[in-house]
């Protein structure tokens, strides 16, 4: 008959089950751990997409109001320039109509017989 007693040599020695036990712990540790840091990881990646989205948002805005500013400012340009195209239009107009009238009475004169022209 065998005896109750284990065999020695499939006995584990307790150091061993120490260290099994602390792998184990260490092992667990170690997920908890690379979960932590993925979960960190996506915040961060979450963040800088919002991050993102509003750095392209503010700087559609910005972009978009510095096109109003130059394009105000080649409005008023242009705005001075037909002015200034039209001041002299008028000037020249006036001056057209002054000497009209200037011939036609020179004209009138001149069929009339009241002046010779030399």
């Amino acid at each position: 008959m065998m005896p109750d007693t284990p065999d020695p040599r499939c006995a584990v020695p307790p150091s061993l089950e120490v260290i099994r036990h602390s792998e184990a712990e260490v092992r667990r540790r170690l997920a908890a751990e690379r979960e932590a840091v993925q979960a960190v990881i996506a915040q961060a990646e979450q963040r800088a997409r919002a991050l993102l989205a509003a750095a392209e948002v503010d700087g559609r805005r910005e972009g978009e109001a510095q096109r109003e500013l130059a394009q105000a400012a080649a409005d008023r340009t242009a705005q001075e320039i037909v002015a200034r195209a039209r001041a002299g239009a008028e000037a020249l107009q006036r001056a057209g109509e002054a000497r009209l009238e200037a011939a036609v009475v020179r004209a009138t004169q001149i069929l009339i017989g009241g002046t010779r022209e030399t």
